[in-house]
Order: structure tokens, then sequence, then C-alpha cells
């Protein structure tokens, strides 16, 4: 269960996505776009980021001002 706040990668998207929610029973966990432009997106096939994620989701950021 990741924590909320967290970066995640979703396995099956392929895009890295911060952890806003998580529900338990469905193992099911909630992402927001790095960006925050766009929808929030549900996955159940995730892993923690690696460095390179990191980076990219640090680049993302920065360019959306965040």
């Amino acid at each position: 269960m990741p924590n909320l706040g967290v970066l995640v990668k979703d396995v099956s998207r392929g895009e890295v996505g911060t952890a806003v929610g998580w529900d338990g029973p469905t193992g099911t966990v909630t992402l927001a776009p790095l960006n925050g432009d766009g929808d929030d997106w549900e996955t159940t096939e995730f892993k923690p980021p690696n460095e390179v994620d990191r980076l990219c989701a640090r680049m993302v950021k920065a360019k959306a001002g965040k």
C-alpha cells in the first residue's frame, strides 16, 4: 500500500502519478496526474518509481510550476 502523496508508477499505463487514494479490499490505488491537468485514475498494477521515473516526474512538476 503506497502512502498518500508519494509517487507511484502505474505499470499498465507506464505513467507516474501521485497517490491520492487507496482501496485496500480491491488493492486499487488512485493516482493524480503530476502536472495537475487531467483526471485521476485507478490501477491495481503499480510499483515504486525508479530513479529515471523520479527524475522525469520532477521535470514534469517543474514545467507545470508545482
